[in-house]
């Protein structure tokens, strides 16, 4: 059985990206009631930019990459390019975990808690080196600008 691969750019993957770290962005900084309707969605968005900025890295750096979700293992295929990416494997295995359930079930709820450790993952590795050049970099090369910090006065 043949592997399916991402067919997607560097470029496209990281615009996508991107697209989530302003839903992300918007949906924290709106109020709603019950104040944790949105956890799951935001924190959907949150494991989607991860996912597509890993992705895009790989691919920038001359590699491909299989259709997956796995942030663990994406991770670890970046740290073939770079040792570095090693520091933000903590943080993407938090993302990991929650990954499944906030795609497939309804079951599990995300408390504000989950969010807090959600967010502050989502800034560690879209703001680790190797990321954030990328994400400079594609972001000059398209003139828009990107989500430098979620601001997370309201879930805290």
């Amino acid at each position: 059985m043949s592997k399916s691969l991402v067919t997607e750019t560097a470029d496209e993957l990281t615009g996508m990206a991107e697209k989530d770290m302003v839903t992300v962005k918007l949906l924290i900084e709106e109020k709603f009631n019950p104040e944790d309707y949105m956890y799951n969605i935001i924190c959907f968005h949150a494991t989607q930019a991860i996912e597509k900025f890993l992705k895009g890295y790989i691919i920038s750096n001359g590699k491909t990459v299989e259709k997956i979700h796995d942030l663990d293992i994406l991770q670890e295929s970046a740290m073939e390019t770079d040792n570095s990416f090693a520091k933000i494997k903590s943080d993407c295995m938090l993302l990991n975990t929650f990954a499944p359930n906030l795609k497939y079930s309804s079951r599990r709820i995300i408390t504000k808690q989950d969010m807090e450790k959600i967010i502050n993952s989502l800034e560690n590795v879209c703001n680790f080196p190797p990321i954030k050049a990328m994400r400079d970099k594609f972001s000059k090369e398209h003139d828009y600008e990107i989500v430098g910090e979620i601001i997370t006065k309201r879930v805290t």
